[in-house]
């Protein structure tokens, strides 16, 4: 009788251990399973990537609205520039001041300030880097609409926009794109200073 319990409560637990190791199994391929969808949803590292809304990059560029540039007139003192700039500072030297800021689309916009020997500023220059010449083209439109209605246009080609102010400060804006390189860069100040050297 001892030996037929023995040989019962071995069969027992083999059953049990073989219960336990398919329900494993079983559960293992379900988890594979539902994991494959995922790599199939991966997005792939070659597609574009878009580009912002140009209204909102323009929006982004020129606000706050008001002086010049950004809340800014030419003349304004450095620590007024570096109080009202809200984008991250990266040149800090004697004749200029540096300030970037990247989208999540990766465009990004680097604003110069330059300074005269009393610390004030004298012109800006705003690099723009974009994704694609389509969003070159609708941005440019775009700061053409705004400047135009801002100032007196002067000039209008292909690659470069003239206006001026009734204070006599000029603003260029220019298509920089070179190869697979897309930008815009935009000027603003008095005539020869260092903005307008493109």
């Amino acid at each position: 009788m001892h030996l037929f319990f023995t040989k019962y409560f071995f069969s027992l637990i083999s059953v049990v251990i073989a219960s336990i190791f398919l329900v494993s199994c079983a559960k293992n391929t379900e988890s594979s399973t539902e994991q494959e969808p995922q790599k199939d949803s991966t997005i792939s590292t070659t597609e574009a990537v878009i580009s912002t809304s140009q209204s909102e990059l323009l929006k982004l560029i020129i606000n706050p609205q008001g002086g010049d540039f950004r809340g800014l007139s030419l003349g304004d003192a450095l620590n007024k520039i570096k109080s009202q700039e809200k984008f991250e500072l990266f040149e800090d030297s004697t004749d200029h001041v540096g300030f970037t800021y990247e989208t999540e689309n990766f465009e990004a916009i680097d604003i110069l300030y330059f300074l005269d020997k009393n610390q004030t500023l004298s012109s800006i220059r705003v690099e723009i880097y974009l994704n694609d010449g389509n969003a070159v083209q609708n941005l440019s439109e775009q700061f053409k609409t705004y400047f135009s209605g801002k100032y007196t246009l002067e000039n209008a080609q292909d690659k470069g926009t003239h206006w001026q102010s009734k204070k006599g400060i000029l603003v260029f804006l220019e298509d920089v794109s070179k190869g697979k390189d897309y930008g815009l860069r935009l000027g603003i100040g008095p005539k020869g200073s260092k903005s307008m050297i493109l």
